[in-house]
């Protein structure tokens, strides 16, 4: 690889960097309910060194009302807690990333309590369709990073995202903690 190549990766990597973690360096202007409830559902460490993991709870709140298939994915998200975890490194001899291959995500609720794994292929036809969009998606808007987005669905038990509790997750050395009920649930 030429220096010319090298430095042209490193400055699309740095690029796509910046637009990947944009919100944690702004602000939304005229925030709907919909976004406060996703920018505080995605956690993003930034761990330093090119490391980096992302975790993204989908609520309900997300779910603009009105819009189209928004009661399907509010009554998915509802009975389900869906999760999405990606943890990548900077490989610096090729200024690219490397994902991490996630085969299994664990979850507590505010009491400890593990909630239970649920496996895709045992959901209605149209959750797994709707998993499958969301990781189509990924894939083809994030690229490699979109590859190494693992999505993960358990029960909720008593969790919900608009009553009080605490949902955890521990991964990758750390336990990363929502408190509910999360910004944007109707008062």
């Amino acid at each position: 690889m030429s220096i010319r190549q090298y430095c042209n990766r490193m400055l699309l990597c740095t690029m796509l960097s910046c637009i990947a973690l944009s919100p944690a360096s702004s602000r939304d202007w005229k925030a709907t309910p919909e976004a406060i409830a996703m920018n505080y559902a995605t956690i993003q460490d930034n761990r330093g060194k090119g490391e980096l993991v992302v975790l993204i709870w989908f609520v309900p709140q997300m779910a603009a009302p009105g819009s189209n298939g928004a009661g399907i994915v509010s009554a998915m998200l509802d009975k389900y807690v869906v999760i999405t975890v990606v943890h990548g490194r900077l490989v610096p001899a090729t200024g690219g990333m490397s994902f991490d291959d996630i085969a299994t995500l664990a979850a507590n609720d505010q009491d400890d309590n593990p909630l239970t794994l649920v496996p895709k292929d045992s959901l209605p036809p149209v959750n797994i369709a709707m998993l499958a969009s969301l990781e189509a998606l990924f894939r083809q808007s994030l690229g490699p990073m979109g590859s190494g987005m693992k999505t993960f669905i358990f029960d909720t038990g008593a969790l919900h995202s608009c009553k009080k509790g605490r949902l955890s997750v521990p991964f990758a050395g750390e336990t990363y903690t929502w408190d509910t009920p999360i910004p944007g649930c109707p008062s």
